[in-house]
């Protein structure tokens, strides 16, 4: 009897083990392509205008207030490294626009989902933020003082080169 129960189990582990692997079952994917997500873009001005708060009178950069500082707040949902960067513009589109700073932000790095930084104008039209390696000449996109630009903040996939951008009018003094 116990040859008998031996024999009969075994052939059912043969018989069970025999499909394994014989049928190919489709898995579906569960990776999707991520891509960053800018939640929020904020600037706080000369005149400390924080569009954070609603209802906020236009923003101003002066040179001659606070040094001509200003700051840039933003906050992103990304699973992977992305990069940042604020551009300006005469007009309210990011083609042609210029690069006043950029910077990598992830996880381990000075930026993750949010960051900020303390950027200068100065009354001889140039830019840039803590940490640039140079200034940006902006000279050619004032016409006559106050000139109203368009101040963008740009954020692109690390791997895709999907990007996506928010912009706000500010009249330079």
């Amino acid at each position: 009897m116990n040859k008998l129960l031996s024999i009969t189990s075994l052939l059912f582990m043969f018989a069970g083990l025999s499909g394994c692997g014989s049928d190919t079952v489709a898995v579906d994917d569960p990776h999707e392509n991520y891509v960053p997500e800018l939640r929020a873009f904020d600037i706080i001005d000369s005149y400390d205008t924080d569009t954070a708060n609603p209802n906020h009178p236009p923003l101003v950069f002066d040179p001659y207030l606070y040094e001509g500082l200003y700051e840039i707040f933003w906050d992103v949902d990304s699973l992977e490294d992305y990069r940042v960067s604020l551009r300006i513009n005469d007009r309210n589109s990011i083609e042609g626009s210029l690069l006043v700073h950029t910077q990598w932000c992830g996880a381990g790095r000075s930026c993750d989902q949010s960051g900020n930084w303390v950027c200068e104008y100065t009354s001889d039209f140039y830019m840039s933020c803590e940490g640039s390696a140079r200034e940006l000449d902006i000279y050619p996109l004032v016409d006559q003082l106050p000139q109203r630009i368009f101040m963008f903040i740009e954020i692109c996939d690390f791997d895709s080169g999907y990007c996506e951008f928010d912009y706000y009018p500010v009249t330079l003094q």
